[in-house]
This record gives C-alpha cells, structure tokens and sequence, in this order.
C-alpha cells in the first residue's frame, strides 16, 4: 500500500512538472548598459527620453507594455521630471496598472566584485514604493553570466522573491539544462531562496530565438528566420522549437524582448504579434507585461514541487575590474563603510558604481568615438570619486592599502615547505584569457616578487608600472607554485560557504573564482587561504612541464591603450586618458596562510 501511494505520489509530482506550456509571457524592455552604447550622460538621456516614449504609447494603445529592467532609469527620469507632478501621477497611474512596470534591483552589477555589499542594489526599493505606488517583486539582471550566492540574501533581505536573469553566453559555457529556462529555488547555505529563472538564450530571446516579434526576428536573426516568410510561421518555427528545448514546462514560460538601450519601437509591434498569433488560436497565449506575474502565478500552482538548489555561482564578468583595481578597492572600503544607512544620493552614487558597463579602458571595439571613449572614462572616474567619497571623505582620489606587514624571517618554515612548490614566484604579463587569465606571457620588465616567510605565512609584494606594459590588451598575473597535482585542489571564495563546500550552482568548479576576500584551497597537504587588497579574481593552473607542480595565478591588471573607434579609427591613447584616477604604479601585496 506504502509503495503504491509513493509511486502515485511520484507519478502525479513528475505529471505537474511537465504541465505543457499554455502561456508565454514576453517581457518587453530595453537592457541598461550605462556606458557601453553611449557616454553615460547620453545613456541617461536617451533613457529618459525612452521612458517618456513608453508612456505616450501605452496612454495611446491600451495593449502597449513596457518594462524597465533597472531602477536606475526610473529615478534619472524622476529627477529629469522634477517638479512636473501631472508627468509622475500619469506614470504612477499606468505602473499601478501594470502596463509600465520595473524590475527591483537598481542595475545589472558585477556583484562578485561587491559581495558584502549586495543590500545597496535594493536600499531604494521603500523610496520606489513611495514616489511610483508600486513595489516591484522580481530582480531582472541581465546580460552578466553568473552572480554569487550574497545575491541570495541580499535579495531576501530586502524582500524579493524572484529573480529573473538573462546571461549573455557568449563568453561563457551554457546552463546546465535543468537550470536553463526552467525555474528553480535557489538556496543560499543561509537558508534564504529565491525563485529563479535563468535563461542563457538572454534578454533577446523573443525575437532572436521564440521568432517575437516577426519582423525584428527576421532582421536580428535572418539565418533562423528568413526573410518572406509570412508572420505567423516566423512565429511558428521560433515558440515550436524553444517550447521542445524547455527540460521541464510547468504550464507556462518567460522571455525578455530587449537590446542594449533600445527605443520603443519594436515593443510598439508586440500588440500586433501578440493578437496576431492568438487570434489563430495556436498554442501558447503570447501575455506581454513583466515577469510579476508569471513568478506570482508559478510561485502558487508549482512552487512547492520546483527543486531546490544550493550553489555558489560565481563572477564571470566581474574581472573586467581588474581594468581598474584601485577604485575597485576604494568603492569597496566605502560601501563597507557607508552601508544602506548612507543618504539615498549616496546609495545610488554607490550602487551605480557596481554596474557591470563601469569600468575605465579603450572601450569596445568600434562602439564609441575618440570623443565618447575620452567622455566617458572621465565620467566613470567622476563616479568612482562621488561613490568613494561617501566611505572615504577627503582621502577618496588618493587612498590605496596600507601595505601589508611583512613576516619576520623566524623558524624553520615546516609548514609552507609541505604546500609551496619549489619554484620561484613570478609575475607574467600576456594576452588575457579566461582561467588561465594569462597562458605562455613574459615577465614584463623591472618586476621582481620580494617574499618573505615564517612558519605558517608566505608574504609577497611586487610593484607593477602599467605605462611600460604593452599597449595592446594584455593582462597581468602573479603566480605562486604549490606543490600538488591540479586534478586533486579546489579552490573557492573564503566567503562563500558553498562554494568552500564544493557546491557549485552549475554543478562542476568554474575555471576561475572571483573572490575580493580572498580564496582557500583545499587538496594541498594543508589548506591554505590567500588573500590579497588589490586582486579580485584566482585560477588555479597546472605547470606546462612538471604535473606535480599547480601554480595560484591572481589576475593584478588587464588593460589596454589601443583603441578602435567608430569608423574603425584605430589609434593608441595614454594611459592616464583611459583610466583617469588609477595609479601609474600599483603594488600589490599577497599573504598566504597555511591551516594546520
């Protein structure tokens, strides 16, 4: 009897977990990258002027929708709205009734960077409530590949129960399939959750990949879509073959319609589509809106049967900060030293300097003119110095780490003898790359590691000049051999309890972690903890010639001074143009602990 209830039971969970898709909800939006497409001043103003668009098109065509995925936006066109209260009331009116809607994180962060102070991204969700007359439930992030377990409580913290992600692969292997397109709580070692849905197709995936709408489909993606075809089978041969890849539907799907800081335009056409497709009476219902209440309605009918995962996630992205290693590390003293209690100017001053489009360089390739390039370099430093200042008061455009004290020489060291290799610490400068940071590389000039030990502590310090690295992209790394096979070592964040406990979202360790306090690694004949002010990301990588021999690669600098512009103007630039306030010469101090 026991044995044929629990089949019962097993057969009825594994029947509502394949619920066939019967709604798809769009989400039509526009990505916020605050620098990428434009100057961050031309970026705020366009989106402002976006906005206003949106608002004029859904008071004109009751089935318009809109969704801003960052709350960034929404105070900058606040502030540009100031005093104009018939403007605030019209889009408080339409956000109520969910035709204008907004996602609950402030931008879309390189969190790992900033994993102690996650709480910022949602410290401005009371003062949304109270200008907007809404509360927004679910956290959109998008385009970043990966975020680390903090974001787990940070959320829940804050209130927020739904996270929807749209990772841009394209530097990145995909999602496991059962974490891609289907929803799954994800569990902090906390005990916090949030439901989650990950789609590695990312924000583009209506048209590019479900075929919404027809004709942006058919421009974006003409290999998949040809041009000719009628609307309704563009349609056709996208939803068909996204809704055969889904691992498990239960009843109903999300998927995002944005691009990086479009316009309204293509959100204009979903109505069409939508009625268009429905009116046929083809399955699934197309629903355009925000993802609310796709989470809300899932959340009741299946959230109980969704599987729980527990994993540390990671940072893929977030060692493009090595571009910018000293403001990195003062933005992080200041948000440690300010917290949410700061002003609300002061959190988003802060919670901006996280996002994933705010770092200093040549920009990319063939993006922005010369003009752009130079503006907004000056403008990200300008934001790194307002944010820093919150934490760091006078002492923002200047401080750097107190140098590390170096051990005093004292006993024999038994313990680093057991874990270090013996070979020589050494700093390589190469073409970046992604764990390893830096393959093959020289040592750039006048470098040398000064190192010192005692029983338990190795010490070292180097002093890197980024004007004498080559001009063109080129990453720097310091290495330390141990002394141990590759295969047998694992390494993961000291602050992520998961990730030190082998739990990794994805299933397999990353190639790299990114870890501001530092890593531990386990598998040596003792653990061992290293830590480092300056250096965010670590790799673990096997010597090309002696298998027993792994060396510890910290990832100090990546830059470049080579610059593409628009128009494919190719032209080299100095140094203190791109990354204005980063110091000419940085040193960088390592400690290497070993656990008994």
């Amino acid at each position: 009897m026991r044995s044929a209830l629990c089949l019962a039971l097993f057969l009825a969970l594994r029947a509502a977990a394949e619920t066939p898709v019967e709604t798809l909800y769009v989400v039509p939006g526009s990505h916020l990258d605050i620098g990428f497409t434009a100057t961050p001043d031309e970026v705020k103003a366009k989106r402002v002027r976006v906005l206003d668009d949106a608002i004029a098109a859904a008071q004109a065509d009751p089935a318009f929708r809109w969704f801003e995925e960052s709350a960034w936006t929404l105070f900058a066109w606040r502030d540009a709205h100031a005093g104009d209260r018939a403007a605030l009331d019209a889009l408080r009116a339409l956000m109520k009734e969910g035709r204008i809607s907004a996602g609950a994180a402030w931008c879309s962060p390189h969190a790992a960077a900033f994993p102690e102070s996650l709480d910022l991204l949602f410290a401005h969700l009371d003062d949304f409530e109270r200008i907007f007359g809404v509360r927004p439930a679910v956290a959109v992030l998008n385009d970043v590949p990966s975020y680390p377990e903090a974001l787990v409580d940070a959320a829940a913290r804050a209130g927020v129960r739904y996270l929807l992600i749209g990772a841009n692969i394209a530097f990145s292997p995909p999602m496991p399939a059962r974490l891609s397109r289907t929803p799954f709580w994800w569990e902090s070692a906390a005990g916090n959750r949030v439901l989650a849905w990950v789609d590695d197709d990312s924000y583009t995936a209506a048209y590019t990949k479900w075929g919404i709408d027809p004709g942006t489909a058919r421009f974006f993606g003409p290999k998949e879509f040809p041009g000719g075809e009628k609307d309704l089978d563009t349609m056709k041969r996208g939803i068909d073959a996204r809704l055969a890849s889904l691992a498990a539907p239960r009843g109903a799907a999300v998927v995002q319609h944005a691009f990086d800081n479009w316009d309204t335009g293509a959100a204009a056409r979903l109505p069409a589509a939508a009625a268009l497709w429905n009116g046929a009476g083809r399955g699934p219902r197309i629903v355009a809106g925000g993802p609310d209440v796709f989470f809300a309605d899932l959340d009741r009918t299946h959230g109980r049967e969704i599987p729980a995962v527990t994993g540390e996630w990671g940072g893929q992205w977030d060692t493009l900060r090595a571009a910018n290693p000293v403001w990195t590390w003062r933005l992080q003293v200041a948000m440690r030293r300010a917290g949410t209690s700061a002003s609300p100017e002061d959190r988003a001053a802060l919670a901006t300097a996280m996002e994933h489009s705010q770092g200093l360089g040549p920009g990319w390739p063939g993006m922005l003119t010369r003009e752009q390039v130079l503006a907004h370099n000056a403008q990200v430093a300008a934001l790194f110095l307002r944010a820093s200042r919150v934490g760091l008061g006078d002492e923002a455009a200047t401080a750097l780490p107190v140098p590390r004290d170096m051990p005093r020489c004292a006993g024999e060291p038994v313990l680093l003898k057991a874990v270090l290799a013996h070979v020589r610490p050494r700093v390589r400068a190469g073409q970046p790359w992604f764990g390893p940071f830096v393959a093959g590389g020289r040592e750039p000039a006048d470098t040398e590691i000064h190192a010192c030990t005692d029983l338990a502590r190795w010490s070292g310090r180097v002093t890197l000049t980024r004007t004498s690295l080559p001009a063109g992209d080129t990453a720097v790394v310091i290495e330390v051999g141990l002394k141990g096979r590759r295969a047998g070592l694992t390494i993961a964040p000291v602050d992520s309890p998961a990730g030190r406990a082998g739990r990794w979202l994805t299933g397999t360790p990353p190639a790299y972690v990114v870890a501001p306090g530092g890593v531990r690694i386990e598998g040596l004949a003792y653990p061992v903890t290293v830590t480092a002010d300056l250096i965010l990301s670590w790799a673990l990588v096997a010597d090309g010639e002696d298998p027993e021999v792994t060396w510890l690669q910290g990832l100090a600098l990546r830059q470049g001074r080579v610059c593409t512009f628009k128009g494919d103007v190719v032209e080299t630039l100095a140094f203190a143009d791109l990354y204005p306030g980063e110091p000419d010469r940085v040193t960088f101090d390592i400690s290497l602990f070993v656990h008994e």
